[in-house]
């Protein structure tokens, strides 16, 4: 989805509730996901907060416990929010691969230092 002229914020995590449970039908068989509304408060245009809610489908969350702040991206109104899953903090598979990655870095630095090149 574009989000064009969307603007980055952090919001507080206010309460979530389970949806349902859904699949992506694939030919190897289903990929199960589960779906859950998440309540944010954010600052509103006004510096009132505003509190929105978010439909997420993702298996790739890491959110914090209610209560936390979390990076989300919000329309100009403050009517639409969606997560910021460009960084790492919240996104698990983010975080995944790039704890993958540094470690290939670090074991690559240690074999060539032990080379001595």
């Amino acid at each position: 989805m574009f989000r064009w002229g969307w603007e980055k914020a952090e919001a507080k995590l206010v309460d979530q509730k389970f949806v349902r449970r859904d699949s992506w039908n694939t030919n190897k068989g289903g990929t199960w996901f589960q779906v859950w509304d998440y309540m944010v408060e954010v600052p509103g245009p006004d510096g009132n907060p505003k509190r929105l809610v978010i439909r997420e489908k993702t298996y790739k969350l890491d959110l914090p416990e209610v209560g936390g702040t979390v990076p989300v991206l919000v329309n100009k109104k403050r009517t639409k929010a969606a997560f910021d899953l460009k960084g790492t903090r919240i996104d698990a598979v983010g975080r995944l691969e790039s704890k993958k990655k540094a470690r290939e870095r670090a074991d690559e630095e240690r074999f060539r230092e032990k080379l001595g090149e």
